[in-house]
């Protein structure tokens, strides 16, 4: 008999082992995916949508940002959180390059805002 509830103890340790790595245990990547909300939207208000020379960023932000989104109700945290962080990156970049390409402007107010 305890040499019956030794070998179970030892595969539910094993197996708990082995699946830990699983993705199905990853933590959702809640924070990741709000930052690169907020740096979309960041980049949205300088206007980089607009802007000729960020729209080619902007838009790659926006399409790893989606598919982020998709990823993430699929349940697939750890590609979600990949693509989520790439999305914040491209993100600032569009919205440093509107930012930067607008500062040749003369209403610094437009700037502030």
């Amino acid at each position: 008999m305890r040499d019956n509830l030794t070998k179970t103890a030892t595969l539910y340790c094993l197996a708990v082992f082995l699946f830990s790595g699983c993705s199905t245990f990853d933590s959702r990547p809640v924070r990741q995916m709000a930052y690169a909300e907020a740096a979309y939207q960041a980049a949205l208000t300088a206007g980089a949508e607009s802007n000729p020379e960020t729209i080619p960023v902007f838009q790659l932000a926006k399409d790893q940002l989606s598919r982020a989104r998709s990823y993430y109700r699929l349940k697939n945290f750890k590609e979600a959180r990949r693509l989520s962080v790439l999305s914040r990156r491209l993100s600032e970049d569009a919205e440093w390059r509107a930012v930067r390409g607008n500062s040749g402007s003369k209403d610094v107010e437009s700037l502030v805002k």
